[in-house]
């Protein structure tokens, strides 16, 4: 059995994403995770209903992953880079994490990073199936992240970073 509850939710594009916990009531366990739908996914007219009436929709839909949250991967897992990369995502207003050569440079300087940091986020992206969420060397960029990525993860930190407000 289990307990959902929906901390936030933003609208991105009609891609509607929910940061929501489920805590297992047999274990005491809980798992924080976004997730999305479309707008046209909920059971309302998303233009007109009541914030309320959104949030009790949104809460059917996650209801039924039944503890699916729970088989995540969880970000305490994962390398400091690609912890930073969901992170950025996971706090940017587009859904998105650009790091440009520039900006890899200066992660570099700041925070140590080098190219092995890069040959371990290429087996992660492997591992975690991330081909379609994260790039590396493509389009001008030395790092993309894009909006589902932050949908793969348990965030399962005691000081969780928190979204902001949307």
């Amino acid at each position: 059995m289990y307990n959902y509850e929906i901390l936030n939710y933003w609208n991105n594009l009609d891609d509607l994403y929910v940061d929501y916990v489920v805590e297992n009531l047999d274990n005491g366990n809980k798992a924080n995770v976004i997730d999305y739908y479309n707008t046209s996914d909920i059971d309302c007219d998303y233009n007109t209903a009541s914030e309320d009436v959104i949030k009790e929709c949104l809460l059917k839909l996650v209801e039924r992953n039944n503890g699916l949250e729970f088989n995540m991967p969880k970000v305490s897992d994962l390398s400091s880079l690609l912890t930073y990369i969901y992170n950025d995502v996971r706090e940017s207003e587009a859904n998105m994490c650009h790091i440009s050569q520039d900006d890899w440079l200066e992660l570099k300087e700041d925070k140590g990073y080098t190219e092995e940091d890069i040959d371990l986020l290429m087996k992660e992206i492997k591992q975690y199936n991330l081909d379609d969420y994260i790039t590396i060397d493509a389009d001008g960029y030395k790092i993309c992240g894009y909006g589902c990525l932050q949908c793969c993860f348990n965030d399962d930190r005691l000081e969780r970073v928190d979204c902001l407000e949307r």
